[in-house]
């Protein structure tokens, strides 16, 4: 990664920040309670806070959240920097500067990722750093998408898409090329964009109603089924990889207010929900990255089976079971050592092909670098069976041996059951092996356990 040292550095500076600026205590008295507690800006940062409010408010009828002149051009750090202003915190999706920090309290809340996002017919799944860099820059080397490795192979006029003046979304992915990949967007590279737009639910928008759009967006907002997050020097963006910093476009989300102000009683309970298990469990559920956030890797993974047989056209879901059971990361990757004979899906779906035999690779996805093996045999299915005799004699208390044979070869289930229409003439043992018990005939029936085909032999009994 270019530029790890800078990267190293900015990531002990972020942790260093956290653990100095996480904190639900205030640090003045408590102010008189209005019953109303008010909040503006970041609109990356209000769906959460709207979620969080509406999980509040249910426990805490008395109380009412509000939000006003959310935008995305830094109007909570403008609210609450004004000492008159009746926002108790301004929402904010970027850390605040050194002049800001002078005037403002800080309260972070979570960790976001931004994502890099493109249509979903797009067949990219990575984008290097460097290509990003061109195609923000509207560079003429990375003016359509057959000139990105991995996208669509005809001539897609590429179309990217970012923030608004302001926007704290905009300042982190702009912090990424200037911190991280080391080289920053030049000014006045906005104006060239097919679009900056307002908000994240538009950026989103423009996304999926252009196959050539390309743009970022908070990890948390982003809807998988509209849009396609990329990789980003082959880190798949998550909330495991920003709480962990192998994500590199990632920026904290933070209420701020006014030094000179205090913080209301209903302010401070709104605080304490936010930073109790159910507000966490809330940022949790909703893709953002709770403070304090560990990963816990796959220790071991039991597969459902290891050996398995199974008909050509039929299925088998070959499921698995963590341990430990809170493993983080649950996704799993499936292959088969030969497709003709089975596929499996990637949820572990296998469909017997064709006879054979195959292994299917199972292996965590979560650095873990566990693999497991199921070694799969298809066959085909039972299509009849035929007995070694249709007609046989055999004296009164001799034998006499039948032999059935199953098609095809190739079937799984060879197995048959015997049966004798008239036990008192003749019976018949599990192996066929028919014995005469007096003078008449009886029928002699071979059944397959698969699909029930049958085949007779009739048996006539002498003295």
């Amino acid at each position: 990664m270019k530029n790890f040292v800078k990267k190293v550095s900015s990531l002990v500076v972020l942790v260093a920040m956290i653990f100095t600026s996480f904190s639900f205590v205030p640090t003045k008295a408590l102010a008189a309670d209005s019953k109303t507690v008010v909040f503006s800006g970041s609109t990356s940062v209000n769906p959460l806070i709207q979620a969080l409010a509406e999980a509040f408010m249910a426990k805490n009828p008395g109380i009412k959240i509000i939000e006003q002149n959310v935008t995305g051009s830094g109007s909570g750090i403008s609210d609450a920097k004004n000492s008159s202003s009746t926002v108790d915190f301004g929402m904010s999706s970027r850390a605040l500067t050194k002049d800001e920090s002078a005037v403002l309290n800080q309260i972070q809340i979570c960790m976001d990722g931004l994502a890099v996002v493109v249509n979903k017919k797009n067949p990219l799944n990575e984008i290097s750093p460097a290509d990003l860099y061109k195609v923000f820059t509207k560079d003429a080397s990375a003016a359509t998408w057959d000139q990105i490795s991995g996208s669509y192979t005809k001539n897609t006029k590429i179309a990217p898409f970012g923030r608004e003046a302001g926007s704290g979304t905009r300042s982190c992915f702009e912090d990424f090329f200037k911190v991280d990949y080391g080289k920053a967007l030049p000014s006045g590279y906005d104006f060239k964009l097919d679009g900056s737009l307002s908000s994240t639910g538009s950026v989103q928008a423009a996304i999926q109603n252009n196959a050539g759009a390309i743009g970022y967006m908070s990890l948390g907002d982003m809807d998988e089924t509209k849009v396609k997050a990329l990789k980003i020097e082959g880190v798949e963006p998550s909330k495991y990889t920003v709480a962990d910093g192998t994500y590199a476009i990632k920026r904290p989300f933070l209420l701020v207010y006014n030094k000179n102000k205090t913080i209301s009683p209903s302010a401070q309970s709104f605080l304490d929900f936010i930073a109790s298990a159910d507000g966490q469990a809330i940022i949790d559920k909703l893709g953002f990255v709770k403070n304090g956030l560990v990963k816990t890797k796959a220790a071991d993974i039991t597969l459902r089976s290891s050996s398995v047989t199974i008909n050509t056209g039929f299925s088998y879901s070959l499921t698995a079971s963590f341990q430990p059971a809170d493993t983080s990361d649950k996704k799993l990757t499936y292959t088969s050592s030969n497709l003709g004979v089975a596929t499996v899906s990637s949820t572990g779906m296998i469909k017997g092909v064709g006879a054979g035999t195959a292994t299917i690779t199972v292996k965590t996805t979560d650095g873990s670098n566990i693999i497991k093996k199921c070694k799969v045999t298809v066959a085909s299915p039972v299509t009849g069976v035929k007995l070694s005799k249709s007609e046989a004699s055999v004296a009164t208390g001799k034998t006499v041996t039948l032999k059935a044979t199953v098609s095809p070869s190739t079937a799984a289930d060879k197995n048959v059951t015997w049966s004798s229409s008239d036990k008192t003439v003749a019976t018949v043992s599990s192996t066929g092996v028919v014995t005469g018990k007096k003078a008449g005939s009886a029928v002699i029936t071979a059944t397959t356990k698969e699909g029930k085909k049958t085949a007779t032999c009739k048996v006539t009994v002498t003295k």
